[in-house]
């Protein structure tokens, strides 16, 4: 048999596992030269390198004569009313009615991208966009 030093966030997080019933306990009491069940885990630690960092775009220096697009992120579905988005383009409206506003709804889920979006924001040059659930 093999003896493992296990750090004591590593005994936390397996602990949780089994708890969770991720791992089923009758995994646990296997011995060492059953071969038949594998488990996979994932070393949570930060990566060694951190990711390319890219600047915030420069802030507009007035929002009078600029197109804003407030993109729904899709995140309750197409067809969800868009009570967060009526809301901010009413204060547009009332507050600065020269900003042009242009509202879209992200295909797909929150989580997949829509490169004809972006496109068509940077082609229209969209001055700026807010971005977000809306529903």
């Amino acid at each position: 048999m093999k003896r493992i030093l296990l750090s004591f966030n590593n005994l936390v997080l397996i602990a949780c596992l089994f708890a969770s019933g991720i791992i089923p306990a009758q995994a646990a009491s296997k011995t060492a030269s059953s071969n038949d069940r594998l488990i996979t885990v994932l070393n949570p630690a930060i990566a060694t390198q951190l990711a390319d960092r890219v600047p915030l775009a420069p802030r507009l220096d007035t929002l009078a004569g600029k197109t804003i697009y407030l993109v729904d992120d899709n995140w309750g579905g197409m067809g969800e009313k868009s009570i967060l988005h009526d809301e901010m383009q009413a204060w547009f409206a009332g507050h600065t009615p020269a900003v042009k506003i242009v509202r879209k709804i992200k295909r797909g889920n929150f989580v997949t991208d829509d490169p004809a979006l972006w496109k068509e924001i940077a082609d229209n040059k969209g001055d700026g966009v807010i971005i977000g659930v809306a529903g």
